[in-house]
């Protein structure tokens, strides 16, 4: 759906939309097409639909979005209709004789017969979905993320679809678009037969838990002091700092990132909700790993802060922060061979984490000999590739291996995990303004003998090509639920969705 006018045409006449509509579905029927596609493979799949129904190329972005609805009508389905939300905008109302109120939401309908949003609300209500009236919400995103809404069917102009498709796609939240059929914002009209089949659509067997709620909080109560010390073995009887700083290290600061990843595949592969007993200390382990190599990172790079605090070195001293470092480590490994875990498979989890920390450790050393010699672009992207790529790669993996599905998608994840940390490096490199031998940025400016802002719009090409090739790799995954998962995943790592 690109910002061109000649695109955004909505067909004139009902007959004209409604075969659109028609021949889209047939369209993702015959290509066996599954969502979320991304924009760029949403803009081609619509291109040659027009084509070859022959229909005008100003009709484009009007195809492109009866596709998504084609590609995302049978999982919504599967969602309850209490789980999903009718998003109406202002612009249905008669801006005259209007008499609602609004709150931090948005409209509140007084029901005065002026407009038909009060009809359209009801129609909606008693099909037990919920109804929104407003542009946009921050709101819906919570809610979204908090798993009480898991669909959405919006009613909007052509131009706000385009807004709100990268964050819809990249979350993968499965909507139905109803466009306006003119833009103007003023006493709006749309094609209501269409919003009455997607308020009728029934209610079927859920084909995913909605597992996000349940993650974060397990997440949540996981990384705190008195969750976390339930598992480690950090004291003795004579210590006394130790244990705090070690808790301080896992639960304070950061995202928890890779352990939602560990535990959200877990779910996504197993089809369910809830986390086993013997997950926790895989989790983590995780996290234990990804602490210990960042105060690692830290003592090697010589860095003053992280996440605006003093490191830990500079707080505590180099011999006592590589001590909580490695004891990080040793009680990752630990933590693996934990006696609730099923011995079946301790020996590949403990297997592919220390393949994931050999290799962020070779990488690591290809970046110290950065900073004696000049690398070339391609060095450094397989530096990447060995320091950046084995953290996400281990989170995924070892959820996989919990879930019994590790060898079934092995290669796909680490294909996946290879680009998306690359990706996540470049990105990291475009916002460091700093010069640093190590930096993509950098190379390619002694490689090419480059200015900064040419160098830095080299990389940000380069980062989009990562970020398209991310997306392109999930296109193969043919488990919906897998690729919904590492979607919202690829769309909370790299954020300039």
């Amino acid at each position: 759906m690109t910002q061109t006018a000649n695109h955004n045409t909505v067909p004139p006449e009902f007959a004209q939309r409604a075969g659109v509509r028609s021949a889209a579905r047939a369209w993702v029927q015959e290509h066996g097409l599954l969502p979320p596609l991304p924009l760029s493979g949403l803009q081609a799949q619509a291109a040659a639909c027009v084509q070859a129904a022959g229909y005008p190329q100003e009709w484009q972005n009007y195809t492109a979005i009866m596709i998504s609805n084609a590609l995302w009508e049978p999982y919504l389905r599967h969602i309850p209709r209490s789980a999903r939300l009718l998003l109406l905008p202002f612009c249905l109302r008669n801006q005259e004789h209007c008499q609602a109120s609004y709150d931090e939401l948005g409209l509140l309908c007084a029901q005065c017969g002026h407009c038909r949003i009060a009809e359209f609300s009801a129609l909606a209500e008693q099909a037990g979905i919920n109804v929104l009236v407003a542009e946009s919400s921050s709101s819906v995103a919570q809610w979204i993320e908090s798993s009480e809404i898991q669909a959405v069917i919006g009613v909007s102009c052509m131009a706000s679809l385009e807004k709100a498709f990268p964050s819809m796609n990249a979350n993968a939240v499965p909507g139905l678009a109803i466009p306006l059929l003119a833009d103007g914002c003023r006493n709006s009209t749309f094609d209501l037969e269409f919003l009455l089949q997607a308020l009728a659509l029934e209610e079927e067997e859920p084909l995913y838990a909605p597992w996000a709620a349940t993650v974060k909080q397990s997440i949540t109560q996981l990384f705190t002091p008195a969750g976390v010390q339930k598992y480690l073995r950090s004291s003795t009887a004579y210590l006394r700092a130790f244990p705090f700083e070690v808790e301080q290290a896992l639960c304070s600061n950061g995202k928890h990132y890779r352990p939602h990843i560990t535990a959200g595949i877990y779910c996504a592969l197993a089809n369910t909700c809830n986390l086993p007993e013997f997950l926790i200390p895989i989790i983590l382990s995780v996290e234990c790993f990804h602490k210990a190599s960042l105060i690692h990172d830290d003592i090697e790079d010589d860095d003053d802060t992280r996440y605006g605090q003093a490191t830990l070195h500079r707080r505590l001293g180099v011999p006592i922060a590589l001590n909580i470092g490695d004891f990080l480590i040793g009680e990752g490994y630990r933590l693996l061979g934990h006696e609730s875990v099923p011995a079946d498979i301790r020996a590949e989890l403990l297997a592919q984490a220390a393949q994931a920390h050999c290799e962020l450790s070779l990488g690591q050393a290809q970046e110290f000999e950065a900073l004696q010699k000049r690398l070339t672009l391609a060095q450094c992207l397989e530096t990447y590739r060995l320091k950046t790529a084995p953290a996400f790669r281990v989170a995924l993996y070892l959820g996989a291996i919990a879930a019994g599905q590790f060898t079934t998608h092995r290669s796909q994840l680490q294909l996946y995990a290879d680009s998306l940390g690359v990706a996540y490096q470049l990105s990291d490199d475009l916002e460091d303004e700093q010069p640093n031998p190590a930096s993509a940025v950098d190379c390619i400016m002694l490689e090419r003998g480059l200015a900064r802002s040419a160098a830095v719009a080299e990389i940000t090409r380069l980062y989009a090509q990562y970020r398209s090739d991310t997306f392109a790799l999930l296109e193969k995954i043919t488990d919906p639920v897998l690729k919904t998962f590492l979607y919202r995943v690829t769309g909370k790592v790299l954020k300039d969705v």
